[in-house]
């Protein structure tokens, strides 16, 4: 400031004690540095409001691999569950089968009666059926279609035939 006093002359300096002129410039040169303080303030706000939003759109990425790693481990879980279900309705149904008290191997005169009359001392349809039952996937639909040969399983008869004897 001092150089720019030196460079006016008299005549500057005359007009300078009578004028407000380097106040004027002053004033103008704050509200210059105001104006780019303004701009700058502004560019910051937008600056952290872009971050602001980024943050939130990182904040719900993140939710949503959480809530899909949450349905992921439930769909687990219910195939988890799933298995041990059939795992303990085979385990019930294989408990549920009769204890095999003897194998028979058919000849040509016997039938599933012959069988049971045997081994049960009844050749009543309740008693044969109990030893058809057992073996329906080697026999067949047809109860009739025993084979000579072939080997009879001989359940355990049930408790409620047990009673009526």
């Amino acid at each position: 400031m001092a150089k720019k006093e030196e460079k006016k002359g008299l005549f500057g300096k005359a007009v300078d004690a009578l004028t407000n002129r380097d106040e004027k410039e002053a004033a103008e040169a704050a509200q210059r540095a105001e104006s780019e303080a303004k701009v700058k303030a502004a560019a910051a706000a937008r600056e952290a409001e872009q971050a602001k939003a980024k943050a939130a759109v990182a904040e719900a990425k993140l939710k949503a691999v959480e809530a899909e790693k949450a349905k992921e481990k439930a769909k687990q879980d219910r195939v988890e569950a799933a298995q041990k279900a059939e795992e303990w309705r085979a385990k019930q149904a294989e408990n549920a089968k009769p204890k095999i008290i003897a194998e028979h191997k058919l000849t040509e005169t016997e039938t599933l009666s012959h069988l049971s009359l045997k081994y049960y001392g009844s050749a009543t349809r309740p008693y044969w059926m109990v030893i058809y039952e057992e073996n329906k996937e080697e026999i067949g639909d047809n109860p009739a279609h025993v084979r000579v040969g072939m080997t009879i399983r001989i359940p355990e008869l049930p408790e409620e035939l047990k009673k009526d004897k």
